[in-house]
């Protein structure tokens, strides 16, 4: 009887150090970015968003989904956690009157993830844009990401990404006045709003 008990408790002592040893990896299927989750999206508040979608008193904007289909890609409308500073199309003061992408305002630096699985087309500075990432999905779509403060780690033209992978930070490079992302989907080459396309 002492026999078998030494024996179990030494294979169990053998499990739980073989558990502490092996490296943890995370699950390929599992997301980190907080955008696949989220069902709500806020204007942000006290920033005189000129052209921002309808929203409920709370400033909650009204049918807001997470996640669409664009000429088969799916992709996040909103890759980083923050808050509507600028919407798409025309507005008033900003770069330019006809606004091609959604800006997306976090005050500080904060992660931003691929809105969906491609290859990093360009990845470079571009005037106006700042730190610049160029996603390709698929033949028809693309998303752009503008006035990084930098890049992930090791991120290259070429690099495939899943959704949800870290692709850089969120800053105020080339013309930008606050730290915050500027996010485009681009059809065929042509900005389509990131908060309705594909609906």
């Amino acid at each position: 009887m002492r026999t078998t008990r030494n024996i179990c408790a030494l294979a169990l002592a053998a499990v739980l150090a073989a558990c502490v040893a092996a490296p943890t990896k995370p699950s390929p299927t599992v997301s980190t970015a907080p955008a696949l989750a989220r069902d709500a999206l806020k204007v942000c508040a006290g920033m005189g968003v000129s052209n921002a979608p309808q929203t409920s008193r709370n400033g909650q904007i009204i049918n807001f989904d997470p996640t669409t289909v664009v000429a088969g890609a799916k992709l996040m409308r909103t890759p980083v956690r923050g808050c509507l500073s600028s919407g798409f199309g025309p507005r008033r003061g900003g770069a330019g009157r006809m606004h091609k992408g959604v800006d997306l305002f976090t005050r500080t630096p904060s992660k931003i993830y691929a809105g969906g699985a491609g290859v990093v087309e360009r990845i470079d500075t571009q005037r106006g844009y700042g730190r610049t990432i160029l996603i390709r999905h698929n033949a028809h779509v693309k998303t752009r990401y503008a006035h990084l403060s930098a890049y992930a780690r090791g991120l290259a033209h070429g690099d495939k990404v899943r959704r949800g992978d870290l692709i850089g930070y969120t800053g105020e490079s080339g013309n930008a006045t606050a730290v915050h992302l500027h996010y485009e989907v681009l059809v065929d080459g042509r900005p389509r709003n990131p908060m309705t396309v594909g609906r």
